[in-house]
């Protein structure tokens, strides 16, 4: 495993499983699948373009995925702290998108329960979302 993936790893908290025995293409692919800071973060396509697997090879990653990529990300275990921290930096990075800082606030709020249920309504004066995206 390369050293980049482990400090990406202890960063952010995911732990690939040890068991799983991956060729430096598919380091990569999980790499950039997975790493906040990758333009491909969460692009199963992009990211298996990027690293090295051809056009039709990338489209098969999105629809039938290969027994190692479900192994990987199956058992994959994040902190939630640490999540919760790499979500706030994004909110927080002025040079992040507005679509990824939406994605963002969209994910912290279902995670601290800010959402509707059938008995409650929605508390938006808790948060301004428009200074968060200023």
């Amino acid at each position: 495993m390369s050293s980049e993936l482990i400090e990406f790893e202890k960063g952010v908290g995911v732990r690939p499983p040890a068991t799983v025995a991956l060729d430096p293409r598919q380091e990569r692919f999980i790499e950039l699948y997975l790493d906040t800071a990758s333009s491909t973060f969460g692009n199963c396509y992009q990211s298996a373009i990027r690293s090295g697997y051809t056009l039709e090879t990338a489209r098969n990653f999105m629809h039938n995925k290969p027994k190692w990529y479900s192994e990987i990300i199956g058992q994959i275990q994040v902190q939630p702290e640490h999540l919760i921290l790499k979500l706030t930096d994004v909110i927080n990075n002025p040079h992040e998108t507005t679509q990824n800082k939406l994605k963002a606030i969209d994910m912290l709020m279902k995670h601290n329960g800010m959402y509707p249920t059938p008995n409650h309504t929605l508390q938006l004066n808790r948060i301004n979302i428009q200074n968060v995206l200023d």
